[in-house]
């Protein structure tokens, strides 16, 4: 059964808060509620449709895919127009985090792969460059059977291509981009933090735990960071439905010494059970991690700090919608008030 409105969810229903580090004197906020609650948002047409699709959102973080996810295929967005994307973002206070394609495996024993796969992450790191990402999301990919050890040293080297491949682009670019000052260096010297995705555990994926997600930040040869995904870790047979679950699972986090790694957290519901290994999302509490078992990982105050957004597939299947927005602020608020509570007790 749907919420009614004594739940909250018609009161959940507004725009999220300007930067409060960058307030608007005729239009004073409170402070934001953490942990902001964003989507993933499509950029079919234009980025400038992107745009307006988040102001309906009233997203307070979103997530894009700068291609065509299921392609080999470089972003067809102008360097004027990304750039612009990125500052209207950034002046309204919402972090973007860029999602790289799914065809992406660098741990593949395929050396044309991993060489496609390095390619692929670069331009998605120098996409997020010039939109001024807060990070680039990638999923790892499989060993193909060979193991975790064999498939680590993969995406090892797999990154140290990626970061060449992205040095000699944004080279290139800087010397094609006529005017610098407003579209070339000073966007192609922070390159966004990349943040690899925990898996649902099928298929010989990489990043299926703690320990795994642990010993590929520790092997990188820069830094990176974490994404945790709800829907995964629960297929995973991460217990994330429970309170003690998400409390084990941080733990574990922290002596993989990735704990403070973690950059982003995907909050989706999922349609496949505890355990299952298979990666299918549903609508915030309509899947069998439930409203409660959404709410555990809200309720951490380890996770305060980074974005939660949203990849379920919306009441008419076009990607996130209002109404999963607003349940997700009622969970927000309820996991404050069990936080307020803890610390009354």
């Amino acid at each position: 059964m749907g919420p009614s409105p004594k739940d909250g969810e018609a009161n959940a229903d507004r725009p999220a808060h300007p930067d409060p580090a960058h307030p608007d004197p005729a239009h004073p906020d409170p402070p934001r509620e953490l942990p902001l609650v964003g989507a993933h948002v499509s950029t079919a047409g234009s980025l400038q449709e992107c745009g307006a699709r988040v102001r309906r959102l009233g997203a307070e973080a979103v997530q894009v895919f700068p291609s065509n996810p299921r392609m080999w295929r470089r972003s067809t967005f102008g360097v004027a127009e990304t750039v612009a994307f990125g500052a209207e973002l950034t002046a309204r206070g919402i972090p973007l985090f860029v999602h790289t394609i799914y065809l992406i495996n660098l741990a593949s024993p395929d050396d044309d792969l991993r060489e496609k796969s390095s390619a692929s992450l670069a331009d998605a790191l120098l996409w997020g460059t010039l939109a001024g990402a807060t990070a680039v999301v990638t999923h790892v990919g499989s060993h193909r059977g060979d193991g975790f050890d064999a498939g680590l040293t993969r995406v090892t080297g797999a990154l140290e291509r990626a970061e060449a491949i992205l040095r000699a682009r944004a080279a290139e670019m800087s010397t094609e981009i006529e005017d610098p000052l407003h579209a070339g260096r000073a966007h192609l010297g922070a390159v966004p933090l990349l943040l690899v995705e925990g898996s649902a555990g099928g298929g010989d994926s990489l990043g299926r735990d703690a320990e795994e997600l642990g010993r590929l930040v520790r092997a990188a040869p820069f830094p990176i960071g974490v994404c945790l995904d709800t829907a995964h870790l629960f297929a995973s047979g991460i217990p994330v439905h429970t309170p003690d679950g998400v409390t084990r699972l941080l733990d574990d986090l922290g002596e993989a010494g990735c704990l403070d790694c973690v950059g982003l957290v995907h909050l989706n519901d999922s349609k496949t059970p505890f355990g299952s290994k298979s990666d299918r999302h549903e609508n915030l509490w309509d899947g069998l991690l439930g409203r409660a078992g959404l709410m555990a990982s809200m309720t951490e105050e380890r996770l305060l700090r980074a974005p939660f957004v949203l990849e379920v597939p919306g009441a008419e299947g076009h990607g996130p919608d209002r109404k999963n927005i607003r349940r997700a602020r009622i969970l927000r608020r309820q996991a404050e008030a069990v936080r307020r509570s803890r610390g009354s007790a």
